[in-house]
């Protein structure tokens, strides 16, 4: 708790019911893998029957920007007028009144109605979609010559380690939410947040390198999609280190903040979550400005 912002209780779950939390997400992550593959199976694969259009693939990550973004904008937008009560604590989300201590988290708001509604189904299908964009990322640049090096080739697969870590920490801090088990909600927490900060970053370099091969080749690029990758990859950096200041480090924030407050806190964390989406948007640009050039050659 910061300042004097009251939340609902802390779960503290017992290991059986941890035990069947960790099956289903185990069992629907694996799904969704297999899912994810096959719809993006490469032409002339056995599987290719079940793929979906180039066209209509390729436009995933920008969809998951979409449906991430608007979900933290609805679920916000929503929060003032809920008066759901969890475990005797009502709704502290009015922020209308009080942003610096009813301004609130995601974590805190997925445990109140219609939030939670829109909150499970939003971001669990912002992690299928992440999923489908490593997939394709991987797919992309894995035999593309230009990052065919072995130090390129390193950064390709660290980059595909924090997408699927991304997309699975999604669904893992919403299965185990604050109001389930906050320890393990907490743990769960830093590989979001690790691989939130470091995806973009170790994302760019991979649409940097194709993008300047592909100028030196005379081949059509989007400066707008290499721009905005740019941008967002730079924003994603220093609000995480921002975030982690206030959350953790408490060094500079305390430098520039009076008070740290419950509404600062989750107003980083929600620009945080938006400059990563914002980046995997980026994406989609930059892979159909390829794919048009492709069918017109």
């Amino acid at each position: 708790m910061l300042g004097g912002a009251v939340l609902p209780p802390a779960g503290d779950a017992t290991p059986e019911q941890e035990m069947i939390r960790w099956s289903i997400l185990i069992a629907a992550s694996l799904i969704a893998l297999g899912v994810g593959y096959v719809m993006t199976a490469p032409i002339g694969s056995r599987l290719e029957k079940y793929r979906i259009s180039t066209k209509k693939i390729l436009l995933v990550p920008r969809l998951g920007m979409m449906i991430g973004i608007g979900t933290i904008l609805i679920s916000v937008s929503m929060a003032p007028f809920s008066n759901d009560v969890y475990q005797g604590v009502i709704c502290p989300c009015n922020w209308s009144e009080n942003f610096h201590n009813q301004y609130t988290t995601m974590s805190i708001l997925v445990a109140y109605s219609p939030m939670k509604y829109i909150i499970w189904i939003g971001f669990n299908t912002v992690a299928f979609l992440a999923m489908i964009t490593g997939i394709l990322g991987f797919h992309r640049w894995w035999k593309n010559p230009i990052i065919a090096t072995p130090g390129k080739r390193l950064v390709l697969i660290i980059w595909l380690i924090l997408t699927f870590t991304l997309a699975f920490s999604i669904s893992a801090d919403l299965m185990f939410s604050r109001h389930f088990d906050r320890s393990l909600h907490i743990q769960l927490g830093y590989f979001f947040f690790v691989s939130t900060a470091l995806g973009a970053l170790f994302g760019h370099p991979l649409i940097h390198w194709e993008s300047v091969a592909r100028k030196n080749q005379g081949l059509q690029v989007s400066e707008t999609g290499v721009k905005w990758s740019l941008y967002a990859m730079l924003t994603c950096f220093f609000l995480s280190l921002w975030y982690l200041d206030m959350y953790e480090l408490q060094i500079v924030s305390t430098m520039i903040l009076e008070n740290r407050t419950e509404g600062i806190l989750a107003i980083s964390e929600h620009l945080l979550i938006i400059a990563q989406l914002t980046w995997l948007g980026s994406l989609s640009t930059i892979f159909l400005t390829t794919h048009y050039s492709e069918e017109e050659e």
